[in-house]
């Protein structure tokens, strides 16, 4: 059999081995038994189709775009911004920011333009969020990869590379300004100063980092000043409080369109009319690739029922931020064995009969957003996992 192939058509005969339909026919067919010929493939804009015939038969198999850079060596595997970002929990629009800004990645291109990543980018971009996370800004990180390439003996990139106090300190310094930028702001109701800011923070960092520390210490700042300056502190806390609400549901819905993961539903307990937590946690939720069926306040517990089993949803998460009343809890720990999916509460466990939750099946969360997602990750991951 006279067959010239190219990296998909070798591809396609070393590992296409399960059985696959007929075109236009419901017989399936192990194609690994048969002899193939092969024509050469159409392409299209987002596909491209290669044409098998054998015992008087055509198939037509179609394939991604990218389907034909897939090689037998995982190392050369490459795979688009969408995938990296999946991998990795960074936002397509920070990878962009951080190849554009500090030259952290080097993507390859196709011929019209789109990246293209490898193993070795999704290990590089674990590796700056580390480092993010130690205290270390993205200009030093930057600095350190330049000198780690051009260095006679390059190694594993670490926190040791620099004065740790040193960039600490410089990080601090970074999110410091970001919240008096955001508090002045606050304090004019500034609106497109305050995007401003925002839309500077989230395009370098990772949401759960804008959460931990900037959201949430500009929270605080201007809860204490409702209590200690009421004259002005509740207008600018409901200001901001507003402006926060309007701009996670926008990032709601463009983060939605791209989750492909498990679907949750998330809600606050009757009487719980405080949803910020639960938006932060939401969305942080969707960057993982959740998908995120959000209630928002107040609902009551006999709708759970019909909502769980109508959704498929794997996980039911409630916000408790007030003292839950004894009516309520009863309900739902009785309620809880009887639900289709699982159920976790997040906020303080001073507000919750704990005991009687977790007998009953319940797991809780806490009150941390950055802790809970990842308690939340290990029971129900946003991808089933796949068997090598």
């Amino acid at each position: 059999m006279d067959i010239h192939v190219n990296k998909a058509y070798q591809y396609i005969l070393n590992n296409l081995t399960s059985s696959i339909k007929l075109l236009n026919s419901k017989i399936t067919v192990p194609l690994y038994k048969y002899d193939a010929c092969y024509t050469p493939p159409v392409r299209s804009t987002r596909y491209f189709f290669v044409q098998i015939s054998f015992s008087c038969t055509i198939l037509r198999l179609e394939f991604p775009r990218y389907f034909n850079l897939i090689t037998q060596n995982a190392d050369q595997t490459r795979f688009p911004i969408r995938i990296l970002a999946e991998k990795t929990r960074v936002g397509t629009s920070t990878l962009r920011a951080w190849e554009r800004r500090y030259g952290l990645l080097h993507p390859e291109r196709t011929p019209k333009g789109h990246r293209l990543y490898s193993e070795a980018d999704a290990k590089l971009v674990l590796k700056v969020l580390d480092l993010l996370n130690d205290g270390h800004s993205l200009p030093a990180i930057a600095q350190m990869l330049i000198n780690n390439n051009n260095s006679k003996h390059p190694a594993e990139i670490s926190s040791t590379q620099t004065d740790g106090a040193v960039q600490s300190s410089e990080m601090g310094s970074i999110w410091e300004q970001f919240i008096e930028s955001t508090l002045e702001a606050t304090h004019s109701f500034n609106i497109e100063r305050i995007d401003a800011v925002y839309n500077e923070a989230s395009s370098l960092y990772p949401i759960e980092m804008v959460t931990d520390r900037l959201i949430l210490p500009t929270l605080t700042i201007l809860g204490e000043a409702w209590i200690k300056q009421p004259e002005q502190g509740i207008g600018e806390e409901h200001f901001y409080t507003s402006w926060l609400k309007n701009r996670l549901g926008a990032r709601f819905h463009h983060a939605y369109s791209q989750a492909r993961g498990a679907r949750i539903l998330c809600a606050c307990v009757p009487g719980c009319y405080h949803e910020i937590g639960l938006m932060l946690f939401s969305l942080s939720a969707l960057s993982r690739g959740y998908r995120v069926l959000y209630f928002g306040a107040d609902l009551p517990l006999n709708q759970l029922p019909y909502i769980s089993q109508r959704s498929a949803a794997k996980a039911l998460v409630l916000s408790v931020h007030n003292q839950l009343k004894t009516e309520v809890s009863n309900e739902l720990s009785s309620m809880i064995p009887k639900l289709p999916s699982a159920v976790f509460i997040g906020g303080h466990t001073a507000s919750i009969d704990t005991g009687d939750i977790e007998s009953a099946g319940g797991i809780l969360l806490g009150n941390n957003i950055s802790v809970a997602i990842r308690v939340f990750e290990s029971h129900i991951p946003a991808y089933p996992a796949t068997s090598k």
